[in-house]
């Protein structure tokens, strides 16, 4: 499915900073993807809308295990961590 490898032991393959915006709660958040498997390519239309939400909400149910909410989160931000890399 893509060309991720697992990571080693106590390391991550991503790390993603996400700020959510929401006006009565603004948080800052880190998640750290360390599965392949917990990354999917999406498709996307010329426009830069998801064209495959039936399939990616049933491969969250299916890596959660169980039914799920997917809930937005408030106009989000997010930015790819790359240890090692030059602050901007």
């Amino acid at each position: 499915m893509n060309d991720i490898q697992p990571a080693a032991p106590g390391q991550s393959l991503w790390r993603v900073l996400l700020l959510d915006r929401d006006p009565e709660d603004p948080r800052w958040l880190i998640a750290s993807i360390t599965l392949s498997s917990d990354v999917l390519p999406a498709w996307l239309d010329p426009a830069g809308r998801y064209e495959d939400w039936a399939q990616v909400t049933q491969w969250v149910r299916a890596r959660v295990g169980r039914p799920v909410a997917l809930v937005p989160v408030h106009d989000a931000l997010a930015w790819r961590v790359d240890e090692g890399g030059r602050p901007r």
